[in-house]
């Protein structure tokens, strides 16, 4: 079963590659940027996902014979019971705890409940107890659930904080698909200042979402931003991997972050969504 949104208009047309600046916001237009800004390239297959640590084995039990009693000659010789089964080691700091998997490939058609919000340099981020963020360290909120659902959290709070956050380059390390989109969005990004020119109130809220395709292995997101001083509805198509054992953002070749920056003028065909 899949969820398929409304396709949105046609974006702007393209800023030239040959703008640095424009090319660095156009990836982080989640939360700051006019359509006009948008650049426009093909998704990136995610050939380039890395497996991640995976957890240490369980300590083997012993499966050689008991000790011998040390009772009498004549009297039977009596083995010890065996020792309760070890319980599985707890995953170390960079490994992420086990989380649930999907049932099904049924898709959220309505809010996602149980979550949270908590504001991260003036955005909204949603969690939730069942499908994460189930690690944070300082700027950094991972370990989402192998669900639709991990997928859509995992997409806004990764596409927000790879762009804000102070130790933005430990977000990139961590939570960003190694390849040339992340080599091209590091070289731009250190050039920019993130809040340079805008204040918080002036970031894009999450307003809805809708899924354009979902597999295990990759999850296309269609998040839409609202923008409170101007009302506009901003349409970004952001693709997260599964690899070794949580989401990853995969950027595109440019640093991009969205093959297309689309403006819609409403939430027809998505599903409404917002903490703020």
């Amino acid at each position: 079963m899949m969820l398929t949104s409304r396709r949105p208009a046609a974006s702007d047309p393209a800023t030239p590659a040959s703008s640095r600046g424009a090319a660095l916001w156009a990836a982080v237009v989640l939360v700051a940027l006019p359509a006009a800004l948008a650049v426009v390239v093909f998704v990136l297959p995610g050939r380039d996902a890395t497996p991640g640590r995976s957890l240490p084995p369980a300590p083997a039990r012993p499966t050689g014979p008991p000790a011998a009693s040390a009772a009498s000659a004549g009297s039977a010789a009596s083995a010890p019971a065996d020792a309760p089964p070890s319980a599985p080691p707890a995953p170390g700091p960079d490994q992420c705890p086990a989380t649930p998997r999907a049932l099904t490939r049924a898709l959220p058609a309505r809010p996602p409940a149980g979550v949270t919000w908590t504001l991260f340099h003036g955005v909204a981020q949603p969690t939730s107890p069942e499908h994460g963020p189930h690690r944070r360290q300082a700027d950094v909120d991972r370990c989402f659930a192998h669900t639709p659902t991990g997928a859509l959290i995992a997409a806004w709070q990764i596409a927000t904080r790879f762009v804000l956050a102070d130790d933005w380059r430990r977000v990139v390390e961590l939570q960003v698909m190694p390849g040339p989109g992340r080599d091209a969005y590091v070289a731009q990004r250190a050039r920019i200042r993130a809040g340079a020119g805008r204040d918080a109130g002036g970031y894009g809220q999450l307003a809805a979402f809708g899924f354009a395709s979902y597999t295990p292995q990759v999850a296309t997101v269609q998040l839409v931003s609202r923008f409170a001083a101007t009302g506009q509805l901003q349409v970004n198509t952001v693709t997260v991997v599964w690899s070794g054992d949580d989401w990853r953002l995969l950027l595109q070749p440019g640093g991009s972050i969205s093959p297309s920056l689309q403006a819609v003028s409403s939430l027809t065909g998505f599903v409404p969504w917002a903490g703020v």
